[in-house]
């Protein structure tokens, strides 16, 4: 009997991920063992690379199983949400600053091109803005701007793999938007871990890319009339408030997501894709379900979203709060 060897391979890595995935969240496994198994990320090539020179002999079996347990033991610890994950190789002290501030007329056109490090973006009242960008040497970000729009683009970044091993160049910025105008925001977030902090804000598009790594998005009574996120190997944490409003997506990819929403809030959530890799708490949160979404009080909804997503888990008001 011929056993096909890529079917072995991604059948043990999907249960490998979803049970450090499980192991992580349950806190059976703890942030020091993670740091440590990350620290060996350069295990996968050379599993992988001796499965491939095995693939003609007795061993090939046995080395596809254990390429299989190295790949997902990995995946679970991203899968999980684990936090800290993105720091490392992403290496270079953010020993320099570079400031700048602006203001927006009635409108403002806000890209934020960020790699490797923390990205906090926060409101106050006006329509000024201001920058704190602290860098490591060499990786000075570039800035541009003017009445209407804000750009800041990190220079080289974590280059590579998201910044795993590769990256020299991290960055610590501190983005003050006003809440006067109305903005679109757009953030390519790699390897970072990203906190916005959007309350009073009105957006009129919202857009976050983010890949390997945390995304912390809380809204507070902030207006956003078109949200979009793509996220990639990494968690997900969106905070709404009483007064604010959000419509959009949310597509999850080796992930997950937390929502917490005001108890008194209009609530429509809309699952594009549940698949047999994508897990909920929906059926027992109280929403009521018709077809492939979920709902909870009558009118326009203060939070409507749909979600999307691949070995992935979504928890609406999880216990405790979303972290």
């Amino acid at each position: 009997m011929q056993v096909n060897r890529g079917l072995v391979f991604w059948g043990v890595a999907l249960i490998t991920a979803g049970a450090v995935a499980l192991a992580v969240q349950a806190g059976a496994v703890g942030e020091q063992p993670a740091r440590a198994i990350w620290r060996a990320w350069p295990a996968v090539l050379i599993v992988i690379g001796v499965s491939v020179l095995l693939a003609r002999t007795p061993f090939a079996l046995a080395s596809t199983v254990l390429a299989g347990v190295v790949v997902g033991g990995l995946a679970g610890t991203l899968a999980a949400g684990w936090p800290g994950a993105v720091d490392l190789g992403c290496g270079g002290e953010p020993s320099e600053l570079v400031t700048a501030d602006g203001r927006f007329a009635d409108r403002g056109d806000v890209e934020l091109d960020f790699t490797c490090g923390d990205l906090e973006v926060s409101t106050a009242g006006g329509a000024e803005w201001q920058l704190d960008a602290r860098h490591a040497p060499g990786s000075e970000p570039r800035v541009t701007s003017s009445d209407g729009g804000l750009r800041v683009e990190a220079d080289g970044g974590g280059g590579f793999g998201f910044g795993f091993g590769f990256a020299d160049g991290r960055q610590e910025w501190m983005l003050v938007l006003p809440t006067d105008p109305t903005l679109d925001l757009m953030v390519d977030a790699n390897a970072a871990s990203s906190r916005l902090d959007l309350a009073g804000a009105t957006f009129g598009q919202l857009s976050i890319d983010a890949n390997a790594g945390d995304l912390r998005l809380l809204l507070g009574d902030a207006t956003v009339e078109e949200l979009s996120i793509d996220a990639n190997a990494g968690s997900i944490t969106i905070a709404a408030g009483p007064g604010g409003r959000v419509d959009g997506r949310v597509e999850l990819n080796a992930g997950s997501m937390e929502l917490c929403v005001p108890e008194d809030a209009v609530v429509r959530i809309a699952l594009t894709d549940d698949n047999s890799t994508f897990s909920h708490n929906l059926e027992g949160s109280g929403l009521a379900r018709s077809g492939d979404s979920w709902r909870r009080g009558a009118g326009a909804p203060d939070v409507g979203l749909r979600v999307e997503g691949n070995a992935a888990s979504f928890t609406l008001d999880p216990d405790g709060g979303c972290r």
